[in-house]
């Protein structure tokens, strides 16, 4: 996925960029979990699950964000956050940005734990572990599409077909496959767009991207900010 915001705002390239360091420490802590930590101790005592909460294991909310399934799932979500981090982070600041990131993640994952507990046939049940930074990333996708509602992207549709939208269609799209998931979780079509992902996690990532957005973003930035 491509955003005509790549060529932005050049006087602040050279700060340390929190979308960077974030990426960056996401592959570390990967390459710390697959080839240092023990998969049996991660999974007892880093992923997010509602049997670790229930045992007091609160720092779940954060470890399982620098946690991934693999090189793909890692790779998806650091190219996420590098394509659309950057633009939120610009137009926030680093603060703002970590607080929605982190935010996001830790709700999203609230999220995905009610639905194991209220559903667990289809969400996982107790020890269903959740590996990964896409609620955070949803989040920072929810505040682009606010934020820059009317940016250009380009993206690969099943990673074959190229799509060109606008950001707000994209927010559309992502609610809509993240609804579909969660309504009929065990679908073909469902399966099709990402089978075993969490959506109630991504859908408490967006929803914590929206609120973030509409009732603090938008009511600090000054409007010459969101400018084209």
């Amino acid at each position: 996925m491509l955003s005509e915001r790549d060529d932005v705002r050049p006087a602040r390239r050279w700060r340390l960029s929190a979308t960077i360091v974030l990426v960056a420490f996401n592959i570390l802590a990967f390459l710390f979990q697959t080839k240092i930590l023990s998969e049996p101790f991660t999974e007892k005592y880093l992923e997010l699950s509602l049997a670790g909460l229930l045992h007091g294991y609160v720092w779940q909310l954060l470890t399982y964000q620098f946690l991934h399934g693999g090189w793909p799932h890692l790779l998806l979500n650091c190219w996420a956050l590098f394509v659309f981090g950057r633009g939120v982070e610009w137009a926030v600041g680093k603060a703002r940005f970590l607080r929605l990131y982190f935010s996001s993640g830790v709700i999203g994952g609230l999220f995905q734990m009610l639905a194991s507990l209220l559903w667990p046939q289809y969400f996982g049940g107790a020890n269903s572990g959740v590996v990964g930074a896409s609620a955070s990333i949803f989040g920072v996708v929810a505040a682009f599409t606010m934020l820059f509602p009317e940016e250009r992207l380009v993206m690969l549709l099943f990673f074959i077909i190229p799509l060109k939208l606008r950001a707000k269609w994209l927010l559309w799209l992502v609610l809509s496959i993240t609804a579909l998931g969660i309504s009929l979780p065990n679908s073909k079509l469902a399966l099709l767009l990402g089978g075993n992902v969490a959506h109630f996690a991504h859908l408490g990532g967006i929803l914590t991207g929206l609120a973030f957005t509409r009732f603090y973003f938008l009511k600090i930035l000054p409007p010459e900010t969101l400018e084209e």
